[in-house]
């Protein structure tokens, strides 16, 4: 793999802990510029069936957040797998286009990504340990929009911490998404339904939230310097080393 220029890549182990029991998992963050080198890198990190599928996509944009998000996936996968071949970690795509870890060294494992920009986050976790991720960059253009798809409670959050709106916004829309990625649906459903029922801050760019209709999860959410980043988990699991996952996202 020193062929190439590899994407910039920044990785945190989480320890997440239920009841006396501490499971690990790996977050990892890539981040890539480049306006060329896709093909290079595709040979480098996709094993057939993805080289198959990335032959299919015709469009630079979504050439290139594909890869870097089976990128950050893999690089996370590996630290937990022990599987030095990024290309015999397979990432399949799910019927709702949910990814599906294919590993025959250590198939334990799950994997959660999301894509903004020239950025992917990707979360591997215990597979039975459900856990869904979603990251957005802090955009005012795009403020008006996720506002409109806020509940009134939501929204009255908002207002109440209006020298932040934009964030606290961003914030609320990361983790419905995050909690649509663990229940396997994407957006497809009623954004209402995802609605949170309690959203509170626990310390400086760091937020915890509980949801109406699925009282098993929570959110754990964190604000850095121009992205939001939401990890839903099960309600009674901790991320004991939080801390780490805001600084991450300070240095982007």
């Amino acid at each position: 793999m020193a062929s190439i220029n590899l994407p910039q890549v920044v990785s945190r182990s989480l320890n997440i802990r239920r009841g006396e029991n501490h499971q690990e998992a790996m977050l990892v963050v890539a981040f890539d510029e480049r306006a060329g080198g896709l093909i290079e890198l595709a040979a480098e990190i996709l094993g057939r069936p993805e080289r198959s599928y990335f032959s299919t996509l015709r469009f630079e944009p979504r050439q290139k957040s594909y890869l870097l998000g089976r990128f950050a996936a893999k690089i996370a996968l590996k630290a937990l797998s022990s599987e030095p071949d990024l290309r015999a970690i397979q990432i399949a795509r799910g019927v709702f286009e949910q990814p599906i870890v294919r590993c025959d060294r250590n198939p334990q494992w799950g994997v959660t990504i999301s894509h903004t920009d020239s950025l992917a986050v990707a979360l591997a976790f215990p597979a039975g340990h459900p856990m869904g991720l979603d990251t957005e960059r802090i955009d005012l253009t795009r403020y008006e929009t996720i506002l409109s798809q806020l509940s009134n409670q939501e929204t009255q959050w908002i207002q109440a911490n209006a020298e932040h709106k934009l964030q606290l916004a961003t914030a609320l829309w990361t983790a419905k998404e995050a909690l649509a990625k663990v229940l396997c649906t994407g957006l497809m459903s009623p954004v209402q339904i995802y609605n949170l029922s309690e959203f509170n801050r626990i310390s400086s760019g760091n937020w915890e939230g509980l949801f109406e209709n699925f009282a098993q999860y929570k959110t754990t959410t964190w604000i850095g310097t121009s992205h939001a980043v939401s990890i839903v988990l099960p309600k009674r699991s901790t991320i004991v080393n939080g801390r780490d996952i805001r600084d991450v996202f300070l240095t982007f």
